[in-house]
């Protein structure tokens, strides 16, 4: 299973490489990249494309930079034009840094030392390399604000184990950063000279997602009136100067918690509001030897299927996907599920004007952490089928042979241009398209096991692929197949 998140191209030149770095800290926040994993996404792509400006012999024109998941794990790509270069997997394997510093020369070394686990191919014209990402731990957030050197050290140094840090010394710079980032909790000094923690905090509040973000005051600054003001601040706690690191441990862990257990309850109450929403599922018969069957899990979930019959008499089918889990997802889904139905009743759409309106909509309604991918089926009278794809893991033809659906074009809404790109087939009796969401499946489809379910019914080829994998709790599940059962193409 492949799903591209991220996808882009750029014209190949050493002006560029700051374009492409800049694009990728843009979108870091809507792809839910880590602030490591982004330095270094970052660094192995200038290194890389320095090194194919400098070493290729044909020099690419055109380099198309790719983030995605595959088998669970999250993967970068880039994709060139350029001649193939034989010998870069040698050198990429047999690369090391140096022991002492140099100036220039370690480009390779850097990308072995930061994805050590890469795949070079050459394929229909054009070059790719693919790096794995090491897997992510999913440590809380914490941004730590002091205006001493010494002390963001100390802390540092008490919290790096088991947190994902932020640092600065100045609160300016630090709200900077959480306007374009995620956070779990706030540890800021009390005094500082550019902005100080009270102030600090209001202008936080301000920030539409980060309202409810846990605040600790540290501070050296006991008198009462200073701890009355920051009872009076909303903040979560204070704690005195110096600090020990099992006290910072414990309060940290104890405010987290707490936090979790307020959202958790706002929740519980907001699912109680919401109604199944049964039209979600609620698929129409279409006919000539054509089935649609779908299976979902839960029904009020982050996912939703859409169908809608073009004035041609041509078939819109939709799977679309909330990212992320959870209420928000739950919520988020809802909203799109409005406004793309809301689109689909214009008498002019088409699956191009869809993508460009979808696109612009998201783009712009400011919102970059909460995106959505989504999959379009186009089914023509005569069985001519279309996808297009903006995210979606990649869907599976049972036909004379079984065959992944790959192409994509990345999500919807992270550029105010989009690159349309769609996969255009033939269908014919037998034949089987099956679509589903990243909650069913997480590995790599294994040729046996494809051959095996190739040699079923159509039908079966649905029940198997979802009872394939024991759904969780944790994610939502949809699974949507096409079916021909006719005995010859209409």
């Amino acid at each position: 299973m492949y799903q591209t998140l991220f996808q882009r191209q750029f014209t190949l030149s050493y002006e560029n490489l700051s374009r492409i770095r800049t694009a990728l800290d843009n979108k870091s926040q809507a792809l839910h990249l880590e602030p490591e994993a982004l330095q270094n996404i970052k660094l192995v792509c200038s290194e890389y494309c320095a090194n194919l400006l400098e070493h290729q012999d044909d020099v690419a024109s055109q380099v198309t930079i790719s983030y995605g998941r595959s088998n669970g794990r999250y993967i970068f790509s880039i994709r060139d034009n350029g001649s193939p270069w034989h010998q870069l997997t040698q050198q990429l394997e047999a690369a090391e840094l140096p022991d002492v510093a140099v100036e220039n020369g370690m480009g390779l070394a850097l990308i072995r030392a930061t994805f050590p686990s890469f795949t070079y191919h050459n394929l229909h014209g054009y070059n790719q390399i693919r790096f794995q990402l090491p897997k992510q731990n999913h440590r809380k957030q914490i941004i730590i604000v002091d205006d001493s050197q010494s002390q963001l050290t100390l802390l540092a140094h008490f919290l790096k184990q088991d947190y994902q840090l932020a640092l600065f010394s100045q609160a300016s710079e630090a709200l900077q950063w959480l306007k374009k980032n995620h956070c779990d909790l706030v540890l800021t000094d009390l005094h500082m000279p550019d902005i100080d923690g009270f102030d600090f905090r209001r202008q936080v509040a301000t920030i539409q997602r980060h309202r409810l973000l846990p605040f600790i005051f540290l501070s050296a600054d006991t008198i009462t009136e200073t701890l009355s003001a920051a009872a009076q601040s909303g903040i979560d706690d204070f704690l005195a100067k110096p600090i020990s690191k099992p006290h910072l441990s414990v309060v940290l862990a104890r405010v987290l918690k707490r936090h979790h257990h307020l959202l958790s309850a706002f929740e519980d109450k907001l699912q109680q509001q919401l109604n199944t929403h049964t039209f979600y599922n609620n698929l129409l018969p279409i006919h000539n030897g054509r089935k649609l069957l779908l299976n979902q899990e839960p029904q009020i979930s982050g996912d939703f299927v859409m169908q809608k019959q073009l004035n041609d008499g041509s078939q819109l089918l939709l799977l679309g996907d909330q990212m992320g889990h959870g209420m928000a997802a739950k919520t988020n889904g809802a909203v799109y599920f409005g406004v793309i139905q809301g689109l689909l009743h214009m008498p002019e759409i088409t699956p191009q004007l869809l993508c460009q309106i979808l696109n612009d909509h998201l783009y712009h309604a400011g919102n970059k952490s909460s995106l959505i991918c989504l999959l379009i089926l186009h089914l023509s009278t005569d069985n001519m089928l279309t996808v297009y794809n903006a995210g979606m893991p990649t869907p599976i033809l049972f036909s004379d042979q079984h065959q992944l659906i790959e192409p994509s074009m990345g999500l919807l809404g992270l550029f105010n241009t989009l690159e349309i790109n769609s996969w255009q087939t033939q269908l014919y009796s037998g034949d089987s398209l099956h679509c589903y969401s990243d909650g069913l499946y997480e590995s790599q489809w294994a040729k046996k096991e494809l051959m095996t379910i190739q040699a079923m019914q159509p039908e079966q080829r649905h029940k198997y692929l979802w009872q394939r994998t024991p759904q969780t709790p944790a994610d939502d599940c949809s699974l949507l197949s096409i079916i021909l059962t006719d005995t010859q193409s209409l």
